[in-house]
């Protein structure tokens, strides 16, 4: 989508996915607007936040790979307290970072789609008024 207002400057608009859930699905979605010529740099951005937090997930995974540092029972739990904290159990790291990641996906996705929209919706007004020859 886009809204162009007279006197005013050029913006898509797009929807930002909301990481937190419930059984229905995000439970918000928030709304923003870019200039179309800043929209491929927001992309890039995301895309970047993408990497670290795939980065990220890897140092979970290797929190989850540890094991007890002693045979007490102490230890024990301790490692069984941080796998379930860094784990993919919901509330677990894992599992954020997953929510995280297929929000960031689908904003990328939202984005990239309200520019291609505003690309067509330009590129048929500019040739609405090319002269016909």
């Amino acid at each position: 989508m886009f809204d162009a207002a007279e006197g005013a400057a050029k913006r898509i608009g797009f929807v930002a996915e909301n990481v937190a859930m419930d059984a229905a699905g995000p439970v918000a979605r928030t709304r923003f607007t870019v200039a179309p010529d800043q929209a491929q740099k927001l992309i890039v951005g995301l895309e970047e936040a993408l990497r670290h937090l795939i980065a990220a997930r890897r140092s979970a995974d290797e929190i989850n790979r540890v094991g007890s540092p002693g045979k007490d029972v102490y230890s024990g739990m301790a490692t069984i307290s941080l796998q379930q904290v860094a784990g993919q159990n919901e509330g677990g790291y894992l599992w954020a970072n997953l929510k995280a990641k297929e929000a960031l996906e689908k904003t990328i996705e939202n984005v990239r789609n309200a520019l291609e929209e505003y690309q067509r919706t330009e590129s048929a007004a500019t040739d609405a008024f090319k002269p016909k020859g």
